[in-house]
């Protein structure tokens, strides 16, 4: 007879990824999303979203901008797309595309309270960033 190891059940540790500051992606519904909502849009809009956020990683701001672009047009209620949006906007000190980014991560990530706390910090950054700037 064998006997079973308690760790048979554990799943494996997911792989780390380099320490940007940035959240990994996930798929966040919108308000009012119905089970028929995710579906192949949702799915394609999260793979480009992934895909930006791994440019964002390598600083690739211009690519991760163009795949992050697509995936928020897939699928426009893609908060955490909005909030890379905003970020890679802030990287190249754009801080009025950073400002409507962020604005619209706010909107669709408001009833995500993560999310929605690390849009409203994203949100500060990008204040914070513009006035530094601004004084020099």
């Amino acid at each position: 007879m064998l006997a079973f190891s308690g760790c048979a059940g554990k799943r494996p540790a997911p792989a780390r990824t380099p320490d940007t500051g940035l959240p990994a992606p996930e798929i966040v519904g919108t308000p009012g999303d119905s089970d028929t909502t995710h579906d192949s849009r949702m799915a394609a809009s999260h793979n480009l979203t992934t895909q930006g956020y791994r440019l964002l990683q390598k600083n690739d701001y211009d690519g991760a901008i163009r795949v992050l672009e697509q995936a928020v047009g897939v699928n426009p209620g893609n908060g955490p797309g909005y909030f890379y949006l905003a970020q890679a906007w802030l990287e190249k000190e754009n801080f009025q595309l950073a400002t409507r980014f962020n604005q619209l991560a706010l909107m669709y990530l408001r009833t995500h309270p993560t999310w929605s706390q690390r849009a409203r910090a994203q949100k500060e950054k990008i204040q914070n960033k513009k006035n530094n700037t601004s004084g020099s």
